[in-house]
């Protein structure tokens, strides 16, 4: 019984997710992680989530949260989201390019960049793919 009250306690104190992780926000100097799943806040009320897993309206399968379609996961006290929709995946190489492409838009300039950072064309769909859904 008071393994039950203390995780119920342990939830409902989780952090937020860190700002890195909307996808309108990601800068060039944003922490690029292996995998980083970046948020549509057009389509996702991430406050609204992360309320209904803090108040045990999330279905929890171990350190996951599962709640409007969305999987969240912990570490650290604090919430990162990990799949659903308004969610998008991208790796390392694609994330930094998404921060070229918040700055500069989808130009020449960003092009050149891109180029010299090494970002094949594959990542820069990628990440182009999540920057014009956000943009729109």
């Amino acid at each position: 019984m008071a393994a039950r009250a203390q995780r119920r306690s342990k939830v409902a104190s989780l952090n937020s997710p860190a700002t890195r992780h909307y996808a309108d926000k990601v800068t060039q100097s944003s922490v690029a992680k292996e995998v980083n799943t970046v948020v549509d806040r057009s389509v996702v009320d991430m406050s609204a989530d992360v309320a209904a897993i803090r108040s045990g309206q999330a279905q929890q399968i171990g350190d996951t949260f599962v709640v409007n379609g969305r999987t969240y996961g912990m570490h650290d006290g604090t919430l990162y989201p990990m799949s659903g929709p308004g969610l998008y995946t991208l790796d390392r190489g694609g994330y930094k390019a998404l921060g070229v492409l918040n700055k500069f838009g989808d130009t020449p300039q960003t092009d050149v960049i891109l180029k010299n950072m090494g970002v094949s064309a594959e990542t820069k769909a990628a990440a182009l793919k999540v920057f014009e859904v956000i943009k729109k």
